[in-house]
């Protein structure tokens, strides 16, 4: 994975609505003053980590305007048709809602475009050029490793419960993955413009030749003892490797961390 360097306090002042847009500034050393749900961050997109000192803007889909306001930002980065609208974070300051997750279903395209974008607006563009060919450097590299894969295909799902799952499949910023590294998705089902369905166990067992890939944190012990859980073939099999916390809405640096995680996963480390 491509190297993170360590951020030092960037001017302009930027703030960041959508935590994509946060690692995208932190893949090319430029910290945010401030971040929607900065305490929060750490736990869901994990790396690359923010400054200690960045300012949390409170909720992602509606920040505290009037800190917004009066941190003077000289640039707001958020997410195309989420949350607040770019005319209204225009009246604070310059805005560049960027799109990630649409009815299009490129996320990671999107991902490379806005890294570029912004490069190019806050004069990083070195920066995001050479982030994106270390990237897709490795990708490649991962890819030829996994000409050893026994080719199997895999169903990635988060639980929300013990009971429904979230499963990723075309649209996702981690099929675009698969795709990259050679890796067949098996779920094959509609999926919303975030790329995931929500659906029963039930699901699971419709594809029993797939092997399992659960995003942590999985479902309750207990409920590993089920016998729902233990009659499912990919569990009867062995089937069933986990990953630790990765942003499943995230940009090109989740991206890279679901390539690694994965590639560990599947004994590749």
């Amino acid at each position: 994975m491509p190297r993170i360097a360590s951020a030092e306090r960037p001017s302009p002042r930027i703030a960041v609505l959508d935590w994509g847009w946060a690692e995208s500034l932190l893949a090319i050393d430029v910290a945010p003053q401030s971040v929607a749900e900065a305490p929060l961050y750490g736990d869901r997109v994990v790396v690359p980590a923010l400054p200690k000192d960045t300012i949390d803007l409170g909720l992602r889909s509606w920040p505290n305007m009037e800190l917004l306001m009066s941190l003077q930002p000289d640039l707001i980065l958020s997410q195309a048709n989420y949350g607040v609208s770019q005319a209204r974070l225009q009246d604070i300051a310059p805005t560049m809602a960027l799109p990630l997750y649409t009815a299009e279903q490129q996320p990671l395209r999107r991902s490379h475009e806005a890294l570029v974008a912004i490069g190019e607006r806050i004069g990083r563009s070195p920066a995001a050029e050479t982030f994106l060919d270390r990237s897709y450097a490795r990708l490649a590299a991962i890819k030829t490793e996994m000409t050893a894969y026994d080719g199997r295909k895999l169903l990635i799902v988060k639980f929300t419960d013990d009971r429904v799952i979230d499963i990723y499949g075309a649209g996702s910023l981690f099929d675009d993955v698969l795709a990259k590294v050679g890796i067949a998705n098996a779920w094959n089902e509609p999926t919303n413009n975030w790329g995931f369905a929500t659906a029963g166990l039930d699901a699971i067992a419709r594809y029993p030749e797939a092997r399992l890939l659960i995003i942590e944190p999985g479902p309750p012990d207990a409920f590993l003892r089920s016998a729902l859980w233990r009659s499912l073939p990919a569990v009867q099999r062995g089937d069933v490797a986990t990953i630790p916390p990765t942003w499943v809405f995230g940009a090109f640096p989740s991206a890279m961390r679901f390539a690694e995680v994965l590639r560990k996963a599947l004994g590749f480390a």
